[in-house]
């Protein structure tokens, strides 16, 4: 093969790796090696995992379903996982999947999605977007997955977020709301940034959101961008300030 495949292997599927020992692979995994990228014994493949780092095997052994590999060098340390976290109203499918391969891709620690009053839909399938995340991170070259949390009411969510971190709200036209936006803000790594709905927060909701202290009012400027691209927006302001 001209390229080498670069795959998240789940922590909990294995036993640690280490140099020049052979290691069993899981069905999926030995499946889409030698089936779907045809690889053979002896290729080469890249695993990551925030446990183990990232590590440079050797194909030992491939059948249908079955595999095993070798472990030859470690290329990058494990990490502790860092960021920050995004909370945001769960939008139609292919705009919940684009936000949250985005949002892996910007190095969020974790993934809240929560219902506001015009959230436009309340399914979440979790596994699904956890395939996502490792989709994202095999493609960027990330070694954690971000968490996917269950989906929450808005409030109930406040109610049990840190109160020594910041919770960073973007809001729609401050100006209209009469929000004064501090221009020299700072953005820590493990704070977290709150996206609204399409069509953006009931007035009502603003007005309890801003009654927490760890609230901060966010401006993404004078433009009204669609909920995914306000994501990204918003996320950026991390990028500099996140490991991940």
């Amino acid at each position: 093969m001209s390229f080498t495949p670069r795959l998240y292997l789940d922590p909990c599927d294995f036993e640690a790796l280490a140099t020049e020992k052979i290691f069993p692979i899981p069905t999926a995994t030995a499946h889409y090696l030698g089936n779907v990228l045809r690889l053979r014994p002896s290729d080469q493949v890249i695993f990551f995992n925030e446990r183990d780092g990232e590590w440079h095997c050797e194909i030992s052994q491939i059948t249908k379903n079955k595999g095993t590999i070798t472990a030859q060098k470690q290329l990058r340390q494990p990490i502790i996982l860092c960021g920050p976290t995004l909370v945001f109203a769960p939008l139609k499918r292919d705009a919940t999947d684009l936000a949250v391969r985005m949002a892996t891709e910007l190095g969020v620690q974790t993934i809240q999605p929560v219902k506001t009053l015009r959230t436009n839909t309340i399914k979440i399938k979790e596994e699904r977007l956890r395939t996502i995340t490792i989709e994202a991170a095999e493609q960027s070259n990330r070694l954690t997955i971000p968490q996917i949390r269950s989906l929450q009411s808005l409030f109930d969510f406040c109610e049990t977020w840190p109160k020594n971190k910041t919770l960073w709200v973007a809001i729609e036209r401050c100006v209209d709301y009469q929000i004064p936006i501090d221009k020299a803000q700072e953005y820590r790594r493990d704070d977290g940034i709150l996206i609204g709905p399409e069509g953006g927060f009931d007035p009502n909701e603003i007005k309890n959101l801003l009654l927490y202290d760890f609230v901060r009012p966010l401006s993404l400027g004078s433009l009204v961008l669609k909920a995914e691209t306000a994501i990204v927006a918003g996320l950026s302001r991390f990028t500099e300030q996140i490991c991940a």
